[in-house]
């Protein structure tokens, strides 16, 4: 099948909102920044200085659940802590439904009475349980259909008895649900993916649910893209990705993940597969603006990345690539009353049985004259470009970079930026972490940075996503407000101080993994127990602040999809910490490394991640 070339240009980062039928262009990503400063990050010692008390704090593992020793089969993946009932709540995709801890002791987790909640097995017509949400009086579980294009449930239950409530009809393929800080209304994020032959596309949405007057009374408002259809070119002249075989805008669309405003009015939609993020007003139900997120590009200083599993280890430098950011969880924080949006750029392709976007980049025809040799250290021609030790084996999309359509590619792009950024509302970016989570777990980990979390090979990520990071989950300790991010492949969490947003700092970065261990040959095979390597494939996170935590500390809740095992941190500060055991400080334990960058969830109480792949 042939696959639609979308209009590139690097310099066109707007953002079209459509407020009646006007047009509204307001700068995004690069607003107010040279071409030089995009997305370029500065080194981390560049910006130690520009942060007070952010080394004060770390991540402490002080708890650990181990579920029903299962590998690789989403044993825990989205958590949302309950701070009345003092329990989580922890999606399982093996059981299709949700685990339900006594967190009270969160040193031991332990599972209730009548956990879980088996929605599948309960409720017709219902194929997989996909997150799950809290407010103070209900859990939400979104629920996707047996046939995934067919429209799916938001579950409703009491998070005391577990007792069904009911459901609310959503869309198809309903991904990340979210409470608005007033528990009012809870939105679901409806993907819409295409079937593997691309034969129906479904529209993609999200659903608003009004509980004002309880849950048997829950009314259900639609906020879709339909109004768009028409401006699709427009769209992708402004950096908005559109490019499924015949698909319109709302068909193209995947809402993937859901933030809302502290005020419970605004939400923001992150579409990752689209680079964008579409803005909601929740009480009129009304996609009011999209926001292109740009291209991270790799060939600046700071952006270092390493493109291949070929080249002997650790190996970031520069590379003429662009990097579709494409985040999967995002989340807003207002510090200082301004309201910003953190994103965790993943990165995400589609690849379909009839339709894929994937490719590498030794499989592409490349234009010569496009590229600036003399620019890029050790390599002179197309050739050695294009060698496995280079980009060859690197994956990378055919939807963009052939600019004239003569079927030469003049410019790479390739999936997720391997960072994390933070954007104005306007879509302006402010922050990104430029290199930093593979400087960081290069220097801990050596050749076995960018792993796989399903073996112990070493670098068996770079020509991919690197160390992905997919989770996000904001919160405030005392006056700053901090970002942890879980990265997936690799594993572990990252910690960073976003209190000034356009100076935020590396704070911490736990990993438990036991890298030594034959993760295939014991593990995979069932002769040693799933969680024996460590905690592999964080997915969800969520954080608990200190009123909310049953403990002294704020916590931050993590579940981990492979080992299928739900982590429990205790946020610290340097102080408490020296005190207690001597925690490893080797290549593989944990660091205070004073890093952060310049240029460059929840709403900090405890609202985490959404599903991702």
């Amino acid at each position: 099948m042939e696959q639609p070339q979308q209009t590139n240009d690097l310099k066109r980062r707007t953002v079209l909102g459509l407020a009646g039928g006007t047009v509204l262009g307001l700068l995004a990503g690069t607003a107010g920044a040279s071409e030089s400063e995009v997305m370029s990050g500065a080194s981390g010692a560049d910006a130690a200085s520009a942060f007070d008390g952010s080394q004060a704090v770390k991540l402490e593992q002080i708890g650990r659940y181990e579920g029903q020793d299962i590998f690789d089969e989403g044993g825990a993946e989205i958590v949302a802590y309950h701070a009345p009932t003092e329990r989580l709540f922890v999606i399982n995709a093996n059981i299709g439904g949700v685990e339900v801890l006594d967190v009270a002791d969160p040193s031991d987790p332990t599972p209730v009475e009548n956990s879980p909640i088996d929605a599948v097995g309960s409720l017709d017509a219902v194929g997989s349980a996909n997150s799950v949400a809290t407010s103070e009086e209900l859990v939400a579980v979104a629920l996707e259909a047996t046939v995934a294009q067919d429209p799916g449930l938001v579950g409703f239950y009491d998070p005391e008895t577990l007792d069904f409530l009911g459901t609310a009809p959503v869309g198809p393929l309903p991904d990340k649900v979210t409470f608005t800080p007033d528990g009012e209304r809870v939105l679901v994020a409806n993907e819409g993916e295409p079937t593997e032959n691309y034969a129906y596309d479904p529209q993609g949405s999200v659903s608003i649910v009004d509980l004002s007057e309880d849950v048997d009374d829950a009314t259900v408002d639609t906020a879709g893209f339909q109004r768009f259809n028409g401006r699709e070119d427009q769209l992708r002249q402004q950096g908005i990705r559109i490019f499924g075989p015949n698909a319109s805008a709302s068909q193209d669309f995947e809402p993937e993940y859901v933030t809302i405003s502290d005020d419970s009015r605004t939400a923001w939609v992150s579409l990752q597969e689209n680079n964008a993020i579409a803005e909601i007003d929740i009480r009129q139900a009304r996609v009011t603006r999209l926001l292109p997120l740009g291209f991270k590009d790799f060939s600046l200083a700071g952006n270092e990345l390493d493109a291949s599993n070929e080249d002997g280890g650790v190996n970031t430098r520069n590379w003429p690539i662009n990097g579709i950011l494409q985040p999967d969880a995002i989340g807003a924080y207002s510090p200082n009353g301004q309201t910003y949006i953190v994103t965790a750029n993943e990165g995400d392709s589609r690849d379909y049985d009839s339709f894929s976007e994937e490719v590498e980049v030794s499989e592409l025809r490349l234009d010569p004259d496009a590229f600036e040799f003399d620019e890029i250290e050790g390599i002179d021609s197309v050739e050695e470009l294009q060698a496995p030790e280079s980009l060859g084996n690197k994956n990378a999309t055919t939807t963009l970079g052939d600019i004239d359509g003569d079927g030469l590619y003049e410019e790479l792009y390739i999936f997720g930026g391997r960072s994390f950024s933070i954007f104005t509302t306007n879509g302006k970016l402010v922050f990104d972490s430029g290199s930093d989570f593979e400087d960081i777990t290069g220097e801990r980990f050596g050749g076995d940075f960018n792993n796989d979390n399903t073996e112990n090979t070493g670098d068996s990520r770079s020509d991919n996503k690197g160390p992905e990071p997919e989770g996000l989950a904001l919160g405030q300790v005392g006056d700053r407000h901090y970002a942890f991010i879980g990265l997936e492949r690799v594993g572990g969490v990252m910690v960073y101080d976003i209190t000034d947003p356009e100076e935020a700092a590396f704070v911490d970065y736990v990993n438990n993994r036991d890298f030594d261990f034959d993760i295939q040959g014991e593990i995979a095979n069932g002769d040693a127990k799933a969680s024996a390597a460590g905690d592999l494939g964080p997915e969800g996170l969520d954080f608990a602040t200190v009123e909310e935590s049953p403990t002294d500390d704020p916590l931050v809740f993590v579940g981990h999809e492979i080992s299928g095992t739900t982590a429990v941190f205790r946020v610290t500060s340097e102080e408490e910490g020296d005190g207690d055991d001597e925690r490893e400080d080797d290549d593989r334990g944990n660091g205070n490394e004073d890093r952060s960058n310049g240029k460059g969830p929840g709403n900090g109480n405890g609202k985490g991640n959404g599903r991702g792949r």
